[in-house]
């Protein structure tokens, strides 16, 4: 099983419950964090205000490319990571990734893997940088990517999107570092995976 990461002194959970804010926010358990993604600027605010990253709250990670009304630039990097207090960005943009990392926090590149190409293409167009981690979306995917190719993914690699059941999320933190669950996903999720997982 892949071990919990550590990364710039950042200790990244083994589970993310992604939310885009409209409904009630599933609060994971402390040990978990917190992926926002498909959501608007303002309530992208409210999201960091709730979730208080600064008073102890869940670790919060944001994907950057899907917040409406948000440039998935340099400022709009800085905002979220020095006035929201957002640890984790996930971008497809290498210099938005990169940039996160310059300011302190966790910059991981998105890698589109729909088909057999999509990560040899990924792997070769970007090169790889010492402090980002990988997201390989759809999560699944990492079940069939060759040992040799996932060791060539920058650490820590997460899998996103389309992880259906805690059986499934399970299996995948067997090689990767961490994943991004439904709320439904995590509210099915035992006892004894939720153990096993973190």
């Amino acid at each position: 099983m892949a071990e919990p990461a550590d990364h710039l002194g950042l200790s990244l959970p083994r589970l993310f419950v992604a939310t885009d804010g409209r409904g009630p926010i599933v609060a994971p358990a402390a040990k978990h964090g917190l992926l926002v993604r498909d959501l608007d600027l303002a309530t992208l605010l409210g999201v960091a205000e709730a979730a208080d990253v600064t008073a102890g709250g869940p670790l919060l990670a944001v994907d950057l490319d899907s917040v409406e009304g948000l440039n998935p630039d340099a400022a709009g990097v800085r905002f979220v990571v020095r006035r929201l207090g957002i640890q984790v960005v996930v971008s497809r943009r290498l210099a938005a990734a990169a940039r996160a990392t310059e300011l302190g926090a966790l910059g991981m590149l998105r890698i589109f893997a729909f088909d057999s190409t999509g990560l040899a293409r990924s792997l070769e167009g970007q090169p790889p940088h010492a402090q980002i981690g990988s997201v390989v979306s759809p999560g699944p995917v990492v079940g069939h990517i060759s040992a040799d190719d996932l060791a060539r993914l920058p650490r820590p690699v997460v899998a996103y999107g389309l992880i259906a059941s805690p059986e499934l999320a399970l299996a995948l933190l067997r090689r990767v570092e961490a994943v991004v669950l439904s709320p439904e996903c995590a509210a099915e999720l035992p006892a004894s995976l939720e153990r096993a997982a973190g």
